[in-house]
């Protein structure tokens, strides 16, 4: 799989100016001859919108779905972002979107760790994502899900070759989020993408770097913290190259029990 991440810087609360600037991101993408395009968390609306959720949250088929699904189509490529979806029933959840390339909707994925304030707007997803590709099994993680080893090793045993974090992180913890995507690539023997986003909105400054991590945690690419794209080409035969060596999915044995032993009057 050719995969171009775009780090980038949108306008806050803009999201029909953001949704103008996909296209060039689409056409040189299509020029590369890019399978898959990722974007960040929240991708179109900005991060720290939880004050004016009421009018920048969408359902699926709302405008930015609509109009992101036209470009995917035009441009034949897989897109994946981050977007702050309504539900049905009115409750918000912090979702990334996976797009395939005639602009169907492959799949969405809600956040389950949610950080900070976005625990007094959001709902936690419940339910893990994976998804069959013709260039792979894609499992999909936001932000803070990176932090927790459970949810790439939930992904990973669910067949996940590559998965993909649609991100908003912040400063300091730039080489934070390098070490644990590395680690999460490496613990599962898979490829791991954190598309994170630059730039400032009042007083988060987000921290870039975002990564491509292969299964032994070497770094295929990696940006710093202004924005601009990457491509990296994904060679599933690398995953079954480092399982040669040790397998750990395989050889992991999980405990029902831990004992216990009290030492403290010793």
């Amino acid at each position: 799989m050719r995969l171009m991440i775009s780090q980038t810087d949108p306008l806050w609360a803009e999201p029909t100016v953001n949704l103008e600037a996909l296209e060039s991101l689409c056409r040189l993408a299509a020029e590369a001859k890019v399978d898959l395009l990722a974007l960040p968390e929240l991708a179109f609306t900005g991060y720290n919108i939880f004050d004016r959720l009421d009018g920048l949250a969408e359902e699926i088929d709302g405008p930015i779905v609509t109009e992101a699904s036209k470009l995917a189509d035009k441009y034949n490529l897989h897109l994946l972002f981050g977007l702050a979806e309504q539900g049905a029933n009115g409750e918000f959840s912090n979702a990334a979107i996976l797009l395939d390339d005639h602009g169907q909707h492959l799949a969405t994925y809600h956040k389950r760790h949610l950080w900070d304030r976005e625990n007094e707007f959001f709902v936690a997803g419940k339910k893990s994502c994976v998804v069959n590709t013709r260039f792979g099994k894609l499992g999909l993680m936001i932000c803070y899900d990176n932090e927790f080893p459970e949810v790439a090793r939930e992904l990973a045993q669910a067949g996940a070759q590559i998965i993909l974090s649609p991100t908003a992180n912040m400063l300091p913890n730039a080489e934070r989020q390098v070490l644990q995507i590395r680690a999460r690539a490496m613990d599962n023997q898979c490829f791991v993408a954190c598309i994170n986003r630059s730039g400032v909105e009042e007083t988060l400054h987000y921290c870039g770097n975002s990564i491509v991590a292969g299964p032994d945690g070497e770094v295929f690419g990696r940006l710093g913290l202004a924005a601009g794209s990457m491509i990296v080409d994904i060679d599933l035969a690398c995953i079954d190259e480092s399982r040669t060596h040790q397998n750990y999915l395989k050889d992991l044995r999980v405990l029902k029990d831990t004992h216990v032993v009290n030492g403290a009057d010793s």
